[in-house]
């Protein structure tokens, strides 16, 4: 199994039927004639769904990036340690000669790359913005009572911001894995929020 195939391996394993021609039934929406073509990433021509097999887990299970990763390589046995105190899985010989088979474990870290880029560019952009608001907005009598409200997250997050930065660029693997878990949807969130300002 070529790792080119791993969008329609999950998603064949996963339950959902995928015909000779890369075509199934969306999971995503009532279908009742294939609309869905499954090969390195999955597109449904009916809704529109569509990603890497780490969205696909993602999307039909209802779990964040990062759990969908740790599930691929549960299920898979891709042998991915997650975490200070993981440690490698227990194989019997079938796992074995399964994991020989599928070369998986270079997508799911290169999912989580992506993950964590770009949460350090959405944090980048936070934290230029938090700076100028602390400037543009900083009173000029500090016993002013009706200080700014860009002013204030400005002072409250600017050292949490600056924290997360370090630990993704600088962090242990397993420090950027628990920072992703932890405010992994808070930096989805501010994302979205912060196109407003740009």
């Amino acid at each position: 199994m070529h790792w080119r195939r791993f969008s329609s391996d999950v998603i064949t394993h996963y339950g959902i039927k995928v015909g000779s021609k890369g075509m199934c039934c969306c999971p995503f929406h009532n279908d009742k004639n294939p609309s869905m073509k499954v090969d390195t990433r999955y597109h449904c021509f009916g809704c529109g769904a569509d990603g890497d097999a780490i969205d696909f887990v993602s999307n039909y299970y209802g779990l964040s990036a990062i759990e969908s990763a740790k599930k691929v390589n549960e299920d898979f046995f891709l042998g991915i340690q997650f975490g200070y105190d993981s440690k490698p899985l227990a194989k019997t010989p079938e796992q074995i000669r399964q994991e020989k088979n599928l070369e998986f474990s270079r997508d799911v870290v290169r999912a989580f790359d992506i993950l964590r880029r770009d949460a350090i560019n959405t944090l980048s952009k936070y934290h230029r913005l938090l700076w100028d608001w602390k400037k543009k907005y900083e009173p000029k009598d500090m016993r002013d009572a009706d200080w700014h409200p860009f002013f204030v997250e400005a002072l409250n997050k600017l050292d949490l911001v600056n924290e997360l930065l370090d630990d993704l660029c600088f962090g242990e693997r397993s420090k950027q894995i628990e920072v992703l878990e932890i405010y992994g949807e808070e930096i989805k969130s501010i994302g979205e929020r912060i196109k407003n300002f740009e």
